[in-house]
């Protein structure tokens, strides 16, 4: 120690130069550097021994397993070929299509041929839950193109798309449906359509339906290749009833009187209105000469 550092030294506090004293010791102590060599040795071959053989093992590197395409199989097939690979499985419900069998996957991840360490767990996706249920509209007076696109958005099916039999004076628009409006269809359903070619050529007379029930005077007209719009009088005025009215028909309902006279020729298809009521006594006898085809009523 120079002069200077061992002045320097000596005016230090007593316990600084205490410590710096037992630091030098220290330093020139062969176990402490021994030690301290012994300790980095172990340090390093620890570090490769975790890293080298430890951690590969562990995580099987340089082993990889290629997850098999299970899309569109059952999932008890998908389930069996997955798991043969040593990867395990987790089922996850989807948003149910109807036109996917049940229980199918539709989406598995991984995706298919992608290499993966064993064990990993794969996700498929099946088509399962329930189908929702869709109420039927009334398609009835439009276009065709119309209902079908009306059909399409609810999620169900068009069916058979044919003429109606029946005439009528709006030509390309629906007269008739089946499933009915108002009634309940799974999502993928089928609707089934008719829709008008316009009136007939045919001329027809009108019959006398005053007084019958309302089921029984469309039979009458359906006879005459007529069709019927049933008006209740208390909505609706023959004056300015519109050219497509409600149909408010039910069962026990009777007709007071109708749009076009008896015996008034007309084109086949054409409406005949019909003003009803619920109060049988308040409409006229049903004319017994009329032409009738159906049952008594």
């Amino acid at each position: 120690m120079s002069l200077a550092t061992a002045s320097q030294a000596m005016r230090l506090p007593p316990p600084l130069r205490a410590l710096l004293n037992w630091f030098r010791t220290l330093l020139r102590n062969t176990y402490f550097w021994g030690g301290l060599g012994g300790l980095l040795l172990l340090g390093v071959g620890a570090y490769f021994l975790v890293d080298a053989v430890l951690m590969p093992t562990y995580t099987r590197h340089g082993v990889s397993v290629q997850v098999p395409n299970v899309e569109s199989q059952s999932f008890l097939e998908a389930k069996k070929r997955i798991e043969a690979r040593d990867l395990q499985v987790k089922r996850e419900v989807g948003r149910f299509n109807p036109n996917v069998p049940r229980e199918t996957v539709v989406d598995q991840n991984p995706p298919p041929n992608s290499g993966v360490k064993p064990g990993r767990r794969v996700y498929l996706t099946v088509n399962a839950g329930e189908a929702p249920v869709v109420n039927i509209p009334d398609l009835n007076g439009i276009s065709v193109r119309e209902a079908k696109n009306r059909v399409s958005s609810l999620g169900l099916t068009v069916g058979t798309v044919e003429p109606d039999s029946l005439p009528s004076p709006y030509p390309n628009t629906i007269t008739r449906q089946r499933p009915e409006p108002g009634d309940s269809l799974k999502t993928g359903g089928t609707v089934d359509l008719w829709y008008s070619t316009g009136l007939g050529t045919d001329t027809v007379q009108v019959p006398n339906i005053a007084g019958r029930a309302v089921e029984r005077a469309r039979r009458l007209l359906r006879a005459r290749q007529l069709r019927a719009i049933v008006l209740d009088p208390r909505t609706a005025d023959p004056s300015d009833a519109p050219s497509q009215p409600s149909d408010t028909s039910s069962s026990r309902r009777f007709v007071q009187r109708q749009g076009r006279a008896p015996t008034t020729k007309v084109r086949a298809g054409t409406e005949i209105r019909l003003f009803t009521t619920d109060d049988s006594t308040a409409v006229p006898k049903p004319d017994s000469i009329a032409q009738d085809t159906t049952a008594p009523s």
